[in-house]
């Protein structure tokens, strides 16, 4: 329970309770014991927190999104479902760490993350899932949404502004989208499909988003 003190502040509380009895066996009364747990259960709700989400960008990690993924497979098993899977890798995201250090790469990595999660929808899953790599999980939606977002996520990213030490530089983004269904459509699986259309979409110049069935 949650009881508010009089200083309006909130203390998680866990309570027990004990009988007791009478020499005879009967119920006389009972002890109540409240213990204040607010601090232990803050650090178990930070601990959570970090084994299912990247430090830097505050994103679900790549072991929440597998879970995620899984779970949208799962549902998708029936046929009633339809999900799209974005593959996100950054253009020219080395140069700003090869020339501005890792510190400037580390604060473009937090503004691109903020990108990726506005350009979604509230119900959408969007991870980082490597060094420089997203990925976006796109809950009941079909390709031809998936490739609205994944376009408009190309945009904001290409036109993201970032100055460090008052040099200006510009990235872009290459995604790759493939459905998630009952079965994927090649042996290389969901994850394997997306990061091959990402393939095709820097071979194709960079800075676009290809959708798996149409290389």
């Amino acid at each position: 329970m949650v009881l508010i003190g009089p200083d309006c502040v909130e203390r998680e509380i866990r309570c027990t309770a004990s009988p007791v009895k009478t020499a005879g066996n009967a119920l006389s009364g009972a002890v109540l014991v409240f213990q204040d747990v607010t601090q232990s259960r803050a650090m178990q709700r930070a601990l959570a927190h970090s084994a299912n989400h990247d430090e830097l960008t505050g994103l679900p990690n790549r072991a929440a999104f597998d879970r995620a993924l899984n779970a949208a497979i799962a549902g998708a098993a029936g046929g009633q479902h339809q999900h799209c899977l974005l593959y996100i890798d950054l253009d020219r995201f080395k140069r700003v760490n090869d020339t501005a250090g890792h510190a400037a790469g580390d604060a473009l990595l937090q503004k691109v993350a903020q990108t990726i999660r506005g350009s979604c929808r509230q119900n959408d899953m969007a991870a980082r899932i490597g060094g420089d790599e997203f990925a976006v999980l796109l809950l009941d939606c079909p390709a031809s949404g998936g490739k609205q977002i994944a376009d408009k996520m190309v945009r904001a990213i290409g036109t993201l502004p970032f100055d460090w030490t008052g040099q200006a530089y510009q990235i872009g983004a290459s995604i790759g989208i493939t459905t998630v269904a009952a079965k994927p459509a090649s042996p290389l699986g969901f994850m394997g499909e997306a990061d091959a259309a990402c393939y095709a979409a820097k071979a194709k110049g960079r800075g676009a988003a290809v959708l798996f069935g149409e290389i």
